[in-house]
């Protein structure tokens, strides 16, 4: 989606990096810069003890009912949340949802895990049949999307309409993500033994079976839940 003229991308990028500048500039303006004036005012205002002590319980209070009142979602913070949430619903709304998050970053190759393990040179020449220019297994669907100005959701809702994935898996794990995948189900999208991927994951010091979730191998392994994946798929 677009607001302002620039897409969510964007927008998460700017919100990032200026985050990260505001940081280090605090740091830089505290610690390098006026560190003497900083330590100073400190020094003075442990001798003197506060002054303004109804200001700094106000402040204090405010603060709390502010940090308290977007965790139970009170009025104002719980309304302006969930107007944010309809905002989001109503773009989101416009197109089919993939089963895991970011799948814009995807390359052809991973969405063919997703697709009943289609054959990514299969997909290739779906696309190419709806007038689609792809030049290799290895591009991402956002790169794909930007070359033929059009956007990732067009691309997955083609090739996912015309490869739908396993009914049964996409219930039980497609809105959950990739974190809910079981060593069954990776078997089972990929064409591999179960017992092969067990001992792939046995080899690695990994005490799992077959309805493991992939999340708690990669909080075993220290890796992404889509590390494992690809560990289990490529391997």
């Amino acid at each position: 989606w677009k607001l302002m003229l620039f897409t969510k991308t964007h927008w998460q990028e700017l919100h990032t990096i200026f985050s990260y500048v505001f940081f280090i500039l605090v740091i830089v303006h505290l610690f390098f810069i006026n560190w003497r004036t900083f330590l100073t005012y400190f020094k003075s205002k442990v001798i003197s003890g506060f002054n303004r002590k109804w200001e700094l319980i106000s402040a204090t209070l405010l603060s709390a009912i502010i940090f308290v009142g977007v965790l139970h979602s009170w009025t104002p913070f719980g309304p302006v949340m969930t107007f944010g949430e309809k905002v989001k619903e109503s773009w989101e709304g416009k197109f089919k949802a993939p089963p895991v998050m970011h799948m814009e970053t995807f390359t052809l190759l991973d969405l063919s895990v997703e697709l009943d393990s289609i054959a990514p040179a299969l997909l290739m020449e779906t696309l190419k049949e709806n007038n689609i220019n792809v030049t290799g297994e290895e591009m991402r669907l956002k790169d794909i999307a930007t070359e033929n100005n059009i956007t990732p959701s067009v691309i997955y809702e083609l090739l996912s309409t015309k490869y739908s994935k396993n009914q049964g898996a996409e219930k039980k794990e497609g809105s959950q993500g990739i974190g809910r995948f079981t060593v069954r189900s990776v078997a089972e999208n990929s064409g591999k033994d179960i017992a092969v991927l067990l001992k792939i994951l046995k080899d690695k010091g990994v005490d799992a079976n077959s309805e493991t979730p992939l999340r708690t191998i990669a909080e075993k392994l220290h890796i992404t839940p889509r590390e494992v994946q690809d560990l289990l798929i490529k391997e």
